[in-house]
């Protein structure tokens, strides 16, 4: 694994850079990584480190406070946020706060948060065009919060490990890239089909 600063907080917390390291392919890194996947299709191409790009263009940091891990990513000003998994209200999170919790959503609208499924995930759009993709490998109940200018925090219960996809030239990249781990409405994961 490569570098980890850490230094402590208080006598039950923690911070510091995150653990990384380079998976699945070029451009993605799985950060303080120890717990197995639920969200790739092949848990083992999550645990399994490739050798190619040695250091990611963005490195998060964490906090664990109270039983609650904080991971912070900062990117560049005038960073545009989009996705945190199927809520309502405008495609752009920018400035946005949303929790991911699978409840069924009777009286459905404009505000309702969340909806049926719950996809820690965001794509950020970079000021120079490129997007890069950043996925909470949690179960937990999980807050999104894009509320500061170009932070991604992502806050759950226990530890977790962090995915980040990219940067790459646009955001289909991002997204070809993410389908690879975790699969797509047209290519089911082979524990559907019955494989190991």
């Amino acid at each position: 694994m490569a570098g980890h600063e850490e230094k402590t907080v208080t006598s039950d917390a923690k911070a510091g850079n995150m653990i990384f390291e380079p998976i699945l392919e070029d451009g993605v890194f799985r950060f303080d990584c120890s717990y197995p996947s639920l969200s790739f299709i092949n848990t083992k191409d999550r645990d399994t480190p490739i050798i190619s790009h040695p250091v990611p263009s963005y490195i998060p940091t964490f906090e664990c406070v109270l039983g609650k891990q904080i991971v912070k990513l900062e990117l560049p000003n005038g960073t545009s946020f989009y996705g945190t998994g199927e809520v309502s209200g405008p495609l752009e999170r920018t400035g946005k706060r949303v929790f991911t919790w699978n409840t069924d959503s009777y009286g459905y609208g404009p505000e309702t948060m969340p909806l049926y499924q719950s996809h820690p995930w965001v794509l950020a759009i970079l000021p120079n065009g490129e997007a890069l993709g950043v996925l909470a490998d949690t179960t937990q109940r999980c807050e999104i919060d894009l509320r500061k200018e170009s932070i991604i925090q992502f806050i759950a219960s226990a530890s977790y490990p962090v995915i980040t996809f990219g940067p790459f030239a646009s955001p289909t990249a991002v997204l070809k890239s993410l389908s690879h781990a975790i699969g797509t409405v047209f290519m089911p994961p082979k524990w559907a089909l019955g494989y190991q």
